[in-house]
């Protein structure tokens, strides 16, 4: 009966709560990467070189960075389905801005506003998902919605093109409708959030009364077991080892996965694609990452093993990119890029569930922000990093070498942080 009651509470809940978390990043990820496709035509209307582009790429996350910690703390006060709206609704008017800059400076600007907008989105959503998810289901349900990432950069590269080709309607170029119209969706969401979504299992109407019983007792057994093992407040979460290794380990992989992100249209085009087919070949690594992810996520939640799940694809992801530096086939160079990304996104969908299941309430907020805001100081230094030795070099190999260096000192950490197995027994 007790597992009867399980599976419908964890299904209820994934058709109902996962769909808004997952459209919610999916979102912001199209209001965040929409720059990549943009910068095909973008950069010489404004006057920027590729460094300045990296710059204004990286600041977005300086203000990630800034702000992530705070906005967690006050959505941990307020609750999500107060504070997410009024996140959706300042960063979708951010991102549309970008259609009326004119200038380096200007760009700069809202890049990062925009990032001060989103900065409590990710680490908003790790929290809600830690007062939604039992231990046992997590890895898979930060999976689901990690997808919400490769899913937006494929339709992104689907729907970019076309939009690109709107370029004089309106007295608008392509890249000015890009950002509209991909920020509009935000904004609207932003308003369906504050109906559709409870504060938490107890406010759930819509889940019948004995599986709402089982669920809230089980997440407040869970909560019970982290904390006799050790309570963390809002100060010892920001100050643990723990947690501050998880974030320079982000910042790894961050810094390899925006780099390539960011650049990756670019980098299409460099290998002799076209500027209106490079956002279709975009899609395509992201698909072989869609498929490869949820697998290795479901095969971690079986093992309930977190440190060799992340610490194997965050290898393979960097040797696969310093690789690229000796590759001349543009096939192989894809090859190589498509394995990297694949093995970032596979350590990225694993290694969230080991502080979700260490820390609980408003040290969770403060915990999985301040993580999240130490791996975005990668985010804004892969870019930039790129972008500076395409200037510098004329090329990006030595770029996406470098970017490999991120995920092996990520794996490394992954594999030796075996302090938090504590917190999560193995399966039996």
């Amino acid at each position: 009966m007790t597992e009867m009651l399980e599976k419908s509470a964890v299904r209820a809940v994934a058709w109902r709560v996962l769909p808004l978390l997952f459209a919610a990043y999916f979102a912001a990820y199209i209001d965040r990467v929409n720059v990549g496709f943009a910068s095909l035509t973008m950069d010489a209307a404004l006057g920027l070189n590729a460094e300045q582009y990296g710059l204004a790429a990286g600041l977005f996350f300086i203000g990630y960075v800034a702000c992530a910690v705070p906005s967690n703390l006050v959505l941990a006060k307020l609750g999500g389905r107060t504070w997410l709206p009024i996140l959706m609704v300042v960063w979708g008017l951010a991102s549309a801005s970008t259609a009326w800059v004119k200038t380096p400076t200007a760009f700069y600007i809202v890049r990062f506003l925009l990032g001060i907008g989103e900065s409590g989105l990710l680490p908003g959503l790790l929290y809600l998902m830690t007062l939604w998810f039992p231990g046992a289901y997590r890895a898979r349900m930060l999976t689901l919605l990690g997808l919400s990432t490769p899913f937006s950069i494929v339709l992104g590269s689907l729907i970019s093109g076309p939009i690109l080709l709107m370029d004089g309607i309106g007295g608008f170029a392509g890249w000015q409708w890009l950002f509209v119209l991909q920020a509009l969706p935000t904004i609207a969401l932003g308003f369906l959030f504050w109906f559709a979504l409870p504060d938490g299992p107890a406010q759930a109407r819509w889940l019948p009364p004995a599986e709402k019983d089982w669920l809230v007792a089980q997440l407040a057994r869970e909560r019970d077991t982290r904390e006799q093992v050790q309570r963390f407040s809002v100060r010892s979460a920001l100050t643990s080892p723990v947690v501050l290794l998880a974030g320079l380990a982000g910042a790894g992989i961050n810094g390899a996965a925006y780099g390539l992100i960011l650049f990756l249209p670019q980098m299409i085009h460099a290998l002799g694609i076209s500027a209106q087919m490079a956002p279709l070949v975009n899609a395509v690594p992201f698909v072989v990452v869609s498929i490869v992810m949820m697998w290795w996520a479901a095969h971690s939640d079986r093992a309930r093993e977190r440190n060799w799940h992340a610490a194997i694809p965050a290898a393979i992801a960097g040797l696969a990119l310093i690789s690229c530096v000796v590759l001349t086939d543009p096939l192989a160079i894809m090859v190589a890029l498509t394995i990297g990304l694949t093995g970032v996104f596979c350590y990225v969908s694993v290694f969230w569930a080991v502080p979700s299941a260490m820390l609980s309430g408003a040290a969770a907020a403060a915990g999985l922000a301040l993580i999240n805001a130490l791996s975005n100081v990668g985010s804004f230094f892969g870019p930039y990093l790129v972008g500076w030795v395409k200037n510098s070099t004329g090329s990006f190999s030595l770029g996406i070498m470098l970017m490999g260096c991120g995920p092996l000192v990520s794996a490394v950490i992954a594999a030796t942080l075996r302090s938090a197995r504590k917190f999560e027994p193995p399966a039996a």
